[in-house]
């Protein structure tokens, strides 16, 4: 599983909490993205996102994914700096 590249105009909802649970029987994680879809929301009005299911492998795949996007979105480039 890659990173998938995301369709211009795809509308953008932020996430505004989450909640995990194992299943170690499974061998998963279930997962919900709680979320707004108007500006004007509050986080308290957000709407529940669906639960998903991943298994420990998806889980490392992921982790890894947002660890390299994380080290994308902190890098200073050479000559500028962070606020």
């Amino acid at each position: 599983m890659l990173d998938r590249d995301f369709k211009e105009g795809e509308p953008v909802l932020p996430v505004t909490g989450w909640a995990m649970m194992p299943i170690a029987e499974y061998d998963s994680l279930l997962v919900r993205l709680d979320f707004i879809t108007e500006a004007t929301q509050t986080p308290d009005e957000a709407k529940r996102g669906r639960v998903y299911a991943l298994t420990s492998e998806q889980i490392q795949m992921l982790l890894q994914s947002l660890q390299q996007q994380l080290q994308n979105l902190t890098a200073t480039p050479p000559g500028k700096q962070r606020h």
